[in-house]
């Protein structure tokens, strides 16, 4: 009978619930009008329609201060039309352009960019690990004005207004969710068809432990949508093509390119630039990375080699991209700390963390010294990722060459190398 007592109590708060996310659309309605976004304000109107609306209003219902960036009237015109007529797209795109905090008190100029957690957590567009909501990134241009980035139409803030505890930032372009490794690379301005190229030929077989089938695929298509977390400094075509002969060196020896690639990514946690300011960080291959800042830009250095970081978070479903102009070509690897780090990198991902302050805020501001000064990362650290996963160095005796192989395997969305 106790298994019921509480039914007739969840009943009664159903109407107190719903009449709470009344009075929050009729708040954010209302501050959306008043500032003059008028089509929006008519849009979230349909927010109680379905259960991802009802969620956004009632997380606005909490009082807490939201930064919303709020397309122009206009900007709706150029936006895909089924934004308008699938109300469960809505609002995830609504979604999307929320972001819980107070930002009001930051400014950054780029390549030193302010990143926030939204609203959206759909995992039909969001795979980061622990189930983490996915992010938005700004920062100052050189024109003096704010630009919401990896958008493909250039957003700029026209202005900001303030309604109780909404802080609205009018943008003239609706923003795009953003989107898998296969679609931003066309899309990105920086080109990265260059590793594109060298991720398809590394070659890892795969277990599905559903249906305990093998198969293969790509070291792409597993950064593309198999993987729940990763960080990835990708070298840009043009730093591709000054490695070629280094790369084609390494063609006979799997174990080194293995390695060499592994050196670019963090496994199983997705660091946005603010986070690597005062970190050092394991490669997947068990390699330290640390990281460098002074007035010329952000650096990241593997081994004896130092790549300049030219675009910093350039944002996935599953991870995030830093854009490098150099190849980091570090062929060594050490097991041990690879297994250490993913097994650290497995746990922290089930802890908790506030989504209500800009990502890494703190370690930002280290990056404003002197002009000409170099700051370096000096403490260790152990990154959040989805439980269960491990990328580790395989021995030796472990590799299999298929044409360009590693040994590996798949399993619920992570990679796992043994």
């Amino acid at each position: 009978m106790r298994l019921f007592s509480a039914a007739p109590l969840l009943l009664a708060f159903a109407p107190v619930a719903f009449a709470q996310n009344v009075a929050t659309l009729a708040q954010l309605v209302q501050a959306l009008s008043s500032s003059g976004h008028t089509r929006l304000a008519n849009l979230t109107e349909h927010l109680n329609s379905t259960a991802a609306g009802r969620s956004i209003l009632t997380q606005l219902s909490s009082g807490q201060p939201f930064f919303i960036f709020a397309p122009t009237n206009s900007a709706f015109d150029s936006a895909p039309s089924n934004i308008t007529s699938d109300d469960d797209l809505l609002a995830d795109v609504v979604a999307y352009h929320i972001v819980q905090g107070n930002f009001s008190g930051t400014s950054t100029t780029y390549p030193n960019t302010t990143l926030g957690r939204t609203l959206l957590s759909d995992p039909t567009y969001v795979q980061l690990e622990g189930n983490k909501s996915q992010v938005v990134a700004w920062a100052i241009r050189a024109d003096q004005k704010v630009h919401v980035l990896n958008q493909r139409n250039d957003s700029t803030v026209l202005n900001t207004t303030t309604s109780g505890n909404f802080t609205i930032n009018t943008v003239d372009h609706v923003l795009v969710i953003p989107e898998s490794l296969s679609e931003t690379i066309p899309a990105d301005n920086i080109s990265l068809t260059g590793v594109e190229t060298a991720l398809q030929s590394v070659q890892l077989p795969t277990f599905n432990s559903t249906t305990n089938q093998t198969g293969s695929s790509s070291l792409f298509d597993i950064l593309n949508s198999q993987l729940h977390g990763f960080t990835f400094f990708a070298p840009n075509t043009s730093a591709i093509q000054d490695a070629s002969s280094a790369l084609s060196g390494l063609q006979s020896n799997t174990t080194a390119l293995q390695a060499l690639f592994q050196n670019h990514i963090i496994n199983g946690t997705t660091v946005y630039s603010p986070l690597l300011a005062a970190q050092n960080y394991t490669s997947a291959a068990g390699e330290p990375l640390t990281f460098s800042f002074n007035a010329t830009g952000h650096f990241v250095t593997s081994g004896n080699v130092t790549a300049q970081i030219i675009q910093p978070d350039v944002l996935l479903p599953n991870g995030v991209i830093h854009v490098i102009d150099r190849v980091l070509t570090n062929t060594q690897n050490d097991s041990g700390a690879a297994s250490s780090a993913a097994s650290s990198a497995s746990s922290a991902a089930t802890q908790s963390t506030s989504a209500t302050a800009p990502i890494g805020y703190a370690a930002t501001a280290t990056l404003a010294g002197p002009s000409g000064s170099t700051q370096s990362s000096s403490s260790s650290h152990t990154s959040n990722a989805a439980p269960g996963v491990v990328y580790v160095m395989p021995s030796l005796a472990q590799v299999m060459s298929v044409g360009v192989a590693v040994l590996g395997v798949v399993v619920g969305g992570h990679l796992v190398l043994a």
